[in-house]
């Protein structure tokens, strides 16, 4: 589906650029070697987040890899607003799922509510559990970008035990009100579980005021550090009684006291942990997580929106078709563009040392914090040549 770019409403420039967050570009060597726009896919690697790999690679001590782990965890949890004991790792965002799907009772409920446009992941942990009596139910999205809350409202009922669904779409950047999810979850018994992974890092959230139940995300994209390590939120209330029934020795209340013939759940949400994290991964992402704290969310978020408000801008100029959404408190640091021959258009930019990426035929464009308006007017003008060159070969 096509929209008239009439429809699209093009925000003032901020006051605020937050320009000051471009001293973190030194850091980021790939955003030194290329202009990079394709955070929503794989977030660039700081030096801190390399010399963390290193330091791994030297020091090989189960009390180090511990303290690393922890410090993972408390400074996910500053991100978001929890508890450190309501924070647990996983090593992907499917394993977390995985293990979360397997705590529930789906002989009570046994109705799960997702959106058409939540990635894939999400709904094949329950697509998986049809033998166990789970009915999977998607929301449809109007326009192929969003779907708003009134939407889930009718299918939400009392056999619900989950509504599941993601903050950002993947495919369109639309952003989720996701306190008015949660409303509509609890007034009918049921929870609201987040996959984050297009929201931690770029768009704030206050997990406690929000209103979620469980938030799933990984460090691969806004959090800058790599794959490997996924996060998760279990709210404190649900703690005590969620019980999963695959574990590990990381999920065992004693875990160095090797019992191998007994089993007890830890008390805090790292009881759905299970083997041995991927330690570089652990250290590479402690170093995006930093960087992350220490530029702060809201500025980091404000960057953002304000160098996708100007590449909006400069696309509507062009008059290119925008598939993203109308209204800008919607709307995160992801682009989409409706252009013929999209994965060729990637490859042509690509061979020009500009990154972007592609989705379902679109073109997905991701700027963050240390972007520049400058690598916007870039991009703009190479896609107009290749438009053009285009044109001139069908003539």
């Amino acid at each position: 589906m096509t929209l008239d770019n009439s429809s699209v409403q093009i925000p003032h420039a901020h006051p605020f650029d937050y320009s000051d967050l471009l001293t973190y570009r030194k850091e980021f060597p790939l955003v030194q070697q290329k202009t990079y726009l394709n955070s929503c896919s794989i977030g660039a690697l700081s030096i801190r987040s390399l010399q963390g790999m290193s330091q791994f690679m030297m020091w090989n001590d189960w009390e180090l890899w511990l303290d690393q782990v922890a410090r993972a965890r408390q400074k996910f949890a500053a991100i978001i607003g929890a508890q450190v004991h309501e924070v647990a790792l996983a090593s992907s965002v499917s394993a977390a799922l995985s293990s979360l799907s397997t705590a529930f009772d789906y002989r009570i409920r046994n109705k799960i509510v997702m959106s058409a446009l939540d990635f894939p992941t999400l709904p094949y942990q329950w697509l998986a559990k049809k033998r166990l009596g789970v009915e999977c139910h998607f929301v449809e999205s109007l326009d192929h970008m969003s779907v708003p809350p009134e939407l889930f409202a009718p299918v939400v009922d009392k056999q619900t035990a989950l509504l599941a669904t993601s903050r950002v779409c993947y495919t369109s950047g639309y952003v989720q009100d996701v306190r008015a999810l949660a409303d509509i979850a609890h007034e009918h018994g049921a929870y609201l579980l987040v996959d984050d992974y297009q929201g931690t890092g770029q768009v704030p959230i206050n997990v406690r005021s929000s209103g979620v139940d469980f938030l799933v995300t990984g460090a691969l994209k806004w959090l800058m550090g790599g794959p490997g390590l996924a996060f998760v939120y279990i709210r404190e209330e649900l703690i005590r009684d969620l019980e999963p029934t695959i574990t590990g020795w990381f999920g065992h209340n004693g875990q160095f006291q090797f019992h191998a013939r007994s089993f007890a759940f830890r008390p805090d949400a790292a009881k759905i942990e299970m083997g041995t994290p991927a330690m570089a991964a652990v250290y590479a992402a402690n170093g995006g997580l930093d960087i992350v704290l220490e530029a702060g969310i809201e500025k980091i978020s404000e960057r953002s929106q304000y160098l996708a408000n100007d590449l909006i801008a400069r696309v509507h100029d062009q008059g290119w078709v925008i598939l993203s959404p109308h209204e800008p408190e919607r709307r995160s640091a992801i682009v989409m563009l409706d252009m013929d021959n999209a994965q060729e258009t990637v490859q042509e930019l690509r061979a020009q040392n500009i990154i972007i990426d592609t989705y379902f035929g679109l073109l997905r464009i991701s700027p963050y914090f240390y972007n520049t308006i400058e690598e916007n007017a870039l991009l703009v003008h190479a896609l107009a040549e290749i438009q053009d060159r285009k044109k001139e070969h069908h003539w």
